[in-house]
This record gives structure tokens, sequence and C-alpha cells, in this order.
């Protein structure tokens, strides 16, 4: 329930961002898009990662040729889990949420490099059973986040694009990924 009023709120923020971004004269254009990520959970004390996968979409302003402003609202699209000792743990990615300022090269080629940074927040939900006994939680953590990808457009109106993304790193705990994914240019 409360992924949906997230998800819900986050999409409605996205939709009147874009529109208020029409609206603006001074802005080069926007972009609508969408990525899929392929998302690492890596924590201090446990052997191994766990691979996420999430749904992740976008709205931004292309201020000037080098600079854009950008929101990104996602949710999890695959699970993992592992066992040990005889316990089963699962962890689920529930959403991740991010505003980010995206530092451009632009250049005579289709292809658009770029450095970005902003801040996230995401949440995780863990389950573990074993031995009869079962247990959730969900925890949700905010950090500064950083990335590199490049946009390679395709024509006017189209691009696909690459990217890494440390998306959080606090307490021992990290969540980074590469993604792939199109925006559509207005």
């Amino acid at each position: 329930m409360m992924n949906k009023i997230v998800l819900g709120s986050a999409f409605a923020v996205m939709a009147s961002f874009a529109s208020g971004v029409a609206a603006q004269d001074s802005l080069e254009g926007g972009y609508v898009g969408l990525n899929y990520a392929f998302v690492t959970y890596e924590e201090d004390g446990i052997s191994e990662d766990f691979d996420l996968g999430a749904l992740v979409g976008k709205a931004g302003a292309q201020i000037n040729p080098y600079l854009a402003a950008e929101f990104r609202a996602g949710f999890g699209a695959k699970d993992d889990s592992t066992s040990f000792n005889g316990v089963s743990v699962d962890l689920e990615l529930d959403y991740l949420v991010g505003g980010y300022m995206v530092l451009g090269l632009p250049n005579e080629s289709p292809v658009y490099p770029y450095a970005i940074v902003g801040v996230t927040k995401g949440e995780l939900t863990a389950s573990a059973s074993g031995f009869g006994n079962s247990f959730s939680d969900s925890e949700s953590e905010s950090d500064i986040s950083y990335g590199v990808g490049a946009n390679l457009n395709i024509n006017k109106d189209f691009q696909v694009n690459g990217e890494y993304m440390q998306y959080i790193d606090k307490d021992g705990a990290e969540i980074s990924g590469v993604s792939v994914g199109f925006a559509v240019l207005f």
C-alpha cells in the first residue's frame, strides 16, 4: 500500500514537473524515459551480494547544452535470495526516488557523455526464514548519489542510454547498478 502511495505521488510530481518545464521558454527541452537497472546490494559482513532489478522512470529538463535537471522514480522488478546455515534470506527493492543534476559534454557525435549527481532515497525489504521461524523488515535510507553514462541520439526525438550509478553507500551497505534505457525528447 505504501509503495503505491509513494509511486503515485512520485509520478504526480513527475507529471507536474514535466508540464512546468514545457511552459518555460528559457529551457532547451524536456524528456521522459524508462530504464531497467541491474542493481547490486552489498553489505559488510555478508559474503554474497544480492542481484536485484528495477524499472526506473525519469523526467528531465535540458537547461542548456551542458546541464539538465532530472527526477527519477522506480520500483523493484526482480528480487534475489540466498541461504546459509539453514536460513533462507530474500531481498526486495521496494523503491528508489531521487533528484539529480546531469552534467554533459556536448560534441559533434551522436554520443553525449555525462556525469550525474544528486540525492536518492531507497527502501529494501528483507525476509528471513529457518528453523521454524520467520522475520521480515523494511528499511529506507537516503544518500548522495553519483554516476556516469552516455546517451546515444537515434534521431532528434529519441535516444538510448547506458549508465553506472552509485545510489546509496551508507552504514556498511551499498546499492549500485548499471542501467540501460531510452528517452523521448520534446
